[in-house]
């Protein structure tokens, strides 16, 4: 009896010890191009003095519980760096081109801070994009607007010149375009957005 006892115990230990392995595996398992993204970004970008946004970021961790990154199932689906509140120093450097691996995007923001140069085109791959906005930053226009499904554009307070590029006026689905304290020339584009406030 007692041997049978010591045998079910013994079972159930195992049973249990299985069972939490296979639960921290479950969480655990992000889709390993977007964590290679995440990586990639995370070493592109530094937090500026007074800013902590990357405490968080330890890359041998779950990346879905890094700040301003959330996560649908194995992928991530909305990368927020930076802080939205006011007086944020905010994030210094160059976006990697790795950030248009991330195909499960429907959210893109980073605000406030000295992020510099053109948004790399492999944004253009991001089709699932709903909800771009890169406010109070150095980029420059170089941004291939192909993203069908955008809702939201805020490229306010940035270094961009010259014309709006006239993709723009094409995407169907365009509730706001936020275009405010930027170096504009040239005309309007027409917007084909029956939408659009």
């Amino acid at each position: 009896m007692a041997k049978q006892w010591g045998m079910k115990v013994g079972s159930c230990a195992l049973f249990l010890a299985a069972l939490l392995q296979c639960r921290f595996l479950g969480f655990a398992i992000l889709d390993l191009i977007d964590f290679l993204a995440l990586q990639s970004i995370r070493k592109s970008l530094h937090d500026l003095p007074c800013s902590n946004f990357f405490a968080s970021w330890d890359l041998t961790s779950d990346p879905c519980n890094f700040t301003g990154v959330y996560c649908e199932s194995d992928r991530v689906v909305a990368p927020n760096l930076g802080y939205l509140r006011a007086g944020s120093p905010g994030l210094i450097g160059r976006i990697d081109s790795t950030i248009g691996k991330l195909f499960a995007l429907v959210e893109l923001s980073i605000v406030p801070g000295r992020i510099y140069g053109s948004l790399s085109v492999s944004i253009s791959q991001l089709n699932g994009l709903r909800f771009l906005v890169i406010s109070r930053n150095f980029i420059s226009w170089n941004i291939l607007l192909q993203l069908r499904r955008l809702k939201t554009i805020d490229l306010s307070y940035n270094q961009l010149a010259g014309g709006i590029p006239h993709s723009i006026g094409t995407l169907l689905e365009l509730t706001n375009v936020i275009l405010c304290h930027i170096h504009l020339s040239g005309s309007v584009p027409p917007f084909r957005s029956q939408v659009l406030t």
